[in-house]
């Protein structure tokens, strides 16, 4: 019966350990899969990339690489901040994860074949 309640006692310690490490554990695979993918698109993408593609094939705006790499990692960023700063966690963390969407998508608009 010792046995059973120094179990019980270790898991429940460990337990709240990940409860209040929560946020980190959560946000730790989002900055490193923003950061990788900032990192291909750094050698990716073209000098200026194209935003707004229009029926005629062509873009409306066109910004360079560096904005283009930076502007989704600070897009990731805000939610997990959010995140930090508030009582809730996962929606704050779903919408982050969401976020890592927006390299993906600048890559392949700006693909040169």
């Amino acid at each position: 019966m010792k046995v059973m309640r120094s179990i019980g006692h270790y898991l429940n310690a460990a337990w709240r350990f990940v409860f209040y490490f929560r946020k980190v554990f959560l946000s730790i695979p989002v900055v490193v899969l923003a950061l990788i993918f900032a990192k291909q698109n750094m050698g990716l993408l073209p000098d200026t990339v194209g935003l707004l593609l229009t029926t005629a094939g062509d873009f409306n705006l066109s910004i360079t690489r560096l904005q283009a790499v930076i502007g989704p990692l600070v897009i990731t960023a805000i939610p997990l901040v959010c995140m930090c700063l508030s009582r809730k966690v996962f929606y704050p963390w779903l919408v982050s994860v969401a976020t890592l969407v927006v390299p993906f998508l600048l890559r392949l608009l700006n693909q040169i074949f």
